[in-house]
């Protein structure tokens, strides 16, 4: 009789275990790795954890699959290595998100780890310039104060290269135009200005804060500026070539469904400084993304 009901308990531990075969191979800090033996998973799946008599100890989420293991960070309990998984229901609650969506629903939202799109921009341009006077034409005892706005058109890639680090290419025009009510230079009855656009390529580091359907963040980067057209009474015309801006900003990206978002940043950006000029802009950027 005794043996009997051994065998039965060995057999009810072996077919739960066998209604999903994965493991926990290693655990190091928060994060662990997985071994799926064959099973399927992906990013955003939470799973508990079970010890040697089926008992559930803790709570894991999928980060990353690629093949038969698979990243994980612990969201919950107790986890160690040798430990059974189990699919967790996708209703049941995580501690502390009472009365929110669940960590395993927002994280759903993010249909991959690359998408792609466009944005346009309006930016408030200002720069100061040592220029000549319109009347003695020699350079004027201090700089002329201009301002203005330009209207950008970019393409846009998004990359999550970590959990909360995403890198954001953009690249189409930009527009820099100033103006000023000095003139400057005997032949100029327009006033001091500066209308240049430029074919800018610009690569960001962003922090997003939250994994949910809407994502802050804070980031910089730098861009490359290629003048396209350019036309000024403020700068001789043999001065306005490639140059560099630093750019440092914030937004966040709202998402409409799990194949759409909108981004929306406001981006500083301040150009090299010289003796004869200094520029910079703040731009308002919105747009579009979709799964690349």
């Amino acid at each position: 009789m005794m043996r009997n009901l051994t065998l039965l308990l060995v057999f009810t531990l072996f077919f739960s275990h066998s209604l999903f075969a994965g493991e926990v191979a290693k655990v190091k800090g928060t994060g662990l790795l997985v071994n799926l033996q064959g099973d399927a998973a992906t990013p955003g799946d939470q799973f508990f954890t079970l010890d040697a008599a089926g008992k559930k100890k803790g709570i894991i989420e999928i980060t990353k699959v690629k093949g038969d293991r698979a990243l994980a960070k612990i969201m919950k309990g107790t986890v160690e290595a040798g430990m059974s998984l189990q699919p967790k229901s996708a209703s049941t609650p995580v501690a502390g998100t009472s009365g929110s969506p669940t960590r395993a629903k927002r994280s759903s939202m993010l249909k991959g780890r690359a998408y792609w799109g466009g944005m346009v921009g309006y930016g408030m341009d200002s720069m100061s310039a040592q220029v000549n006077d319109g009347v003695t034409n020699i350079p004027r005892a201090g700089k002329v104060a201009l301002s203005g706005g330009g209207i950008g058109a970019m393409g846009m890639f998004d990359y999550q290269a970590f959990p909360q680090i995403w890198i954001r290419g953009l690249g189409g025009i930009e527009g820099f135009n100033v103006s000023g009510s000095a003139v400057c230079g005997v032949s100029n009855t327009e006033g001091c200005n500066a209308n240049i656009y430029y074919l800018s390529l610009d690569v960001l580091g962003r922090y997003v804060f939250s994994e949910g359907t809407i994502r802050p963040w804070i980031g910089g980067g730098l861009g490359l500026l290629f003048p396209a057209s350019k036309k000024s009474t403020a700068l001789a015309s043999d001065s306005i070539g490639t140059t560099n801006v630093i750019i440092a900003g914030g937004g966040a990206d709202f998402f409409v469904n799990p194949t759409l978002y909108i981004p929306v940043s406001i981006e500083y950006g301040l150009l090299p400084k010289s003796n004869q000029v200094e520029a910079s802009w703040i731009e308002l950027r919105v747009g579009f993304a979709v799964p690349f």
